[in-house]
């Protein structure tokens, strides 16, 4: 049975959605501002003038404003799980959860997913494989993809590209969104033939087709490191290649883009394998744990000061012994002494993300404070997302 109080209440939510006739637009805006960007989106559909009001490029602007001001410039964004190899062993309430940290209200509850994408089997989550201006680059799988989405978590929104023209077993990818276009570029992980050219593919949202194009590549025989994100970076797309130790650019915008080209890596890194590339606060940087199987660990963290030049410039090394034991005697067990480098920061030179321990962990190399993220860590893939102050829409496909 309905009480009366309940009926009343109810009257008076339907009175406060539907009569806002004298609140003044510069004022319902005021508060549409105020909150999270989640939401706003939702509150498109409470009435034609809250549409028209949220679909203005005036507010967007003015959101865009005021979440830079309040944030001194600091995007907000948080850490995702890319993809997971060993599925079997992961507690089924983990697989479709997607999120490492819980500091944006925007994915605090029910969590952050991408389940509303058209593929989401349990039994092989769906891929992400780059960011860009608040966008994901999905796939359906790791090998052989064939099957792109490219989506905003935030609003769920998503689109599925026109499959590429030909059938690759694994391929480096990139993806840059500027304003309204986006373009999707991938080749060959490794090349183990005597030709110094390979086969680039690029997608780009104002054909809606793909092409291809011969390039010319610096060595013959590469191998793009694919456990380390793509990261743009000045205008050129970067992957670290394993069997040079060199870095492979590529620029698309420039000129006929008719060759990939090499970039070097610090003079005195040590690690082949316990490495990545990745941006802080505009900065370029190369982040590695040192693989011995003995022995003291370092941490060691480089920024690039000269890109011309190709001149690195190390900022930290830190050895694990000496820094870590009385922190890591409190909560990881001594016997899963393994780590392996995560992510960076994008706003904070002084924090770095890390596995240890079977568990994901900040480390603030100022302080050498240690912090756990995440317990029972099942991926060694994190991407560092940061969200777009206003979120970017996908145009409708023409395709």
């Amino acid at each position: 049975m309905i009480t009366m109080a309940e009926t009343s209440q109810k009257a008076l939510q339907q009175q406060i959605l539907i009569d806002d006739s004298n609140i003044p637009d510069w004022l319902l805006t005021e508060i549409l501002q105020r909150l999270p960007v989640k939401h706003i989106f939702k509150f498109k559909c409470v009435s034609k003038r809250w549409f028209l009001l949220i679909s203005d490029p005036f507010f967007a602007r003015l959101y865009s404003t005021r979440i830079n001001t309040s944030l001194s410039t600091s995007q907000p964004w948080n850490l995702l799980f890319r993809y997971l190899y060993e599925v079997r062993i992961v507690p089924s309430s983990m697989i479709d959860t997607r999120i490492a940290l819980k500091q944006s209200q925007d994915f605090s509850s029910p969590g952050f997913s991408l389940n509303f994408l058209p593929y989401s089997k349990h039994d092989s989550p769906i891929k992400i494989l780059a960011s860009s201006n608040g966008l994901l680059l999905c796939c359906e799988t790791f090998y052989w993809q064939k099957n792109y989405y490219i989506c905003n978590p935030l609003i769920q929104q998503w689109i599925a590209l026109p499959k590429p023209p030909k059938a690759i077993k694994s391929v480096a990818v990139g993806f840059i969104c500027k304003d309204d276009h986006y373009e999707v570029i991938r080749f060959p992980t490794a090349n183990y033939g005597p030709s110094s050219t390979l086969r680039l593919e690029t997608f780009s949202s104002e054909t809606g087709k793909w092409h291809w194009s011969i390039v010319n590549c610096p060595v013959m025989d590469y191998y793009i490191k694919t456990d380390s994100p793509v990261v743009h970076y000045n205008g050129s797309l970067h992957w670290l290649e394993f069997r040079h130790s060199k870095i492979i650019t590529y620029d698309p915008h420039n000129g006929t883009n008719t060759r990939l080209h090499l970039m070097n890596l610090p003079d005195d890194r040590q690690s082949e394998h316990l490495s990545l590339l990745g941006v802080s606060r505009g900065r370029f940087r190369y982040f590695e744990v040192t693989d011995t199987c003995f022995g003291p660990r370092d941490l060691r963290v480089w920024v690039l000061s000269d890109n011309d030049a190709q001149r690195w410039c190390l900022e930290y090394r830190i050895k694990f012994s000496g820094s870590w034991i009385d922190e890591v005697n409190e909560f990881i067990p001594k016997d899963n002494f393994y780590i392996f480098p995560l992510a960076l920061h994008p706003h904070e030179f002084d924090i770095v993300y890390l596995g240890y321990g079977g568990c994901l962990v900040s480390y603030n190399l100022g302080t050498r404070k240690l912090d756990v993220v995440h317990r029972n860590f099942y991926s060694h893939q994190l991407l560092a997302f940061v969200f777009s102050p206003w979120p970017t829409t996908i145009p409708q496909p023409f395709w």
